[in-house]
């Protein structure tokens, strides 16, 4: 009646890791019959049959969505697909955020990383990318700008800790939306503005960022001592010319690496992080890099405040 399919596992593993029970189709009703369990119609059908009716609808008759099903709670996938094929009624250009809430009962989330789907189902759709709204702190005297990876460390960083970041004018970079291709568009982010140097400084800031200006000195990156930090590096410095990692926030964070205070352990325990293998920064490339593959990763909210080694 029933087969134990047993997955690929490692030798300290216990047998039944990973193992499935499987059973042939005409065993179905005996099994249903011990279990107790009625029959009910399977949710892939069920989906397929609700793509049918609204076919019309959809560019592809709805092929991108076989392979997409969408599940919200107590809503049916007829009443799921039905509200997809009344998007292409729409003509007012929205986000995709904008268009989910709309569609779908006023939640927001549920197209988020399905904009190809949107694409393929409703090409006529005009799919606006959200703006990137982007926190900038003008000193009073800005030597360099400094775009900070997290948000607690930016905060930190406004308040003068560590003390060498009091020089620079601050970004919040908010991890890779900051490397995104309209974070220099003045239609695709918004520069928020706070600290005493925005009477001096914002013009100047403002024409750099947008208009290719003269810049306030040096720009640095400073975030987690991992892969993805230095993807980021990267990508800002597809962004802004000239982009270095700040060493004088790192080198704590590679001393405290190397002296076994970071985490997840050699290369192959970084997750799903993929190496950059080079950023173009002499310092992440022939330093940062090689430190990252041999002892894992650090994140910069756990640096200590109170001071940072001297450049």
């Amino acid at each position: 009646m029933l087969t134990i399919r047993r997955s690929a596992r490692s030798p300290y593993d216990v047998d039944w890791t990973g193992a499935k029970i499987a059973f042939a189709p005409e065993v179905e009703e005996t099994l249903r019959i011990w279990l107790g369990r009625d029959w009910s119609e399977p949710a892939a059908l069920i989906w397929r049959r609700a793509i049918e009716r609204h076919a019309a609808s959809f560019h592809d008759a709805g092929a991108a969505l076989a392979s997409q099903r969408i599940v919200i709670e107590n809503r049916s996938a007829d009443e799921i697909v039905g509200a997809l094929a009344a998007a292409a009624r729409m003509t007012v250009p929205m986000t995709l955020r904008q268009l989910s809430a709309t569609v779908f009962w006023g939640d927001s989330k549920v197209l988020d990383d399905r904009g190809d789907l949107i694409t393929a189902l409703l090409p006529r759709l005009q799919i606006r990318e959200r703006t990137l709204v982007v926190a900038a702190y003008l000193r009073e005297h800005c030597r360099g700008v400094l775009f900070i990876e997290n948000q607690d460390t930016y905060t930190a960083a406004v308040a003068g800790i560590p003390e060498e970041a009091r020089e620079p004018a601050l970004v919040y970079a908010a991890g890779f939306r900051g490397t995104a291709a309209r974070i220099r568009s003045r239609s695709g982010s918004l520069l928020h503005y706070a600290g005493p140097g925005r009477s001096d400084f914002v013009e100047t800031f403002d024409a750099w960022r947008y208009d290719g200006g003269p810049a306030l000195g040096p720009a640095w990156f400073w975030g987690d001592l991992d892969f993805a930090g230095m993807q980021i590096l990267k990508g800002l410095r597809e962004r802004f010319e000239g982009m270095r990692a700040w060493r004088t926030g790192y080198e704590p964070m590679r001393v405290q690496l190397e002296t076994g205070g970071g985490h997840g352990g050699k290369i192959g325990d970084l997750g799903r992080q993929v190496d950059p293998v080079l950023t173009g920064c002499e310092y992440a490339d022939t330093v940062l890099l090689p430190v990252i593959r041999l002892h894992g990763q650090v994140d910069q909210e756990l640096q200590p405040r109170s001071s940072v080694l001297s450049r």
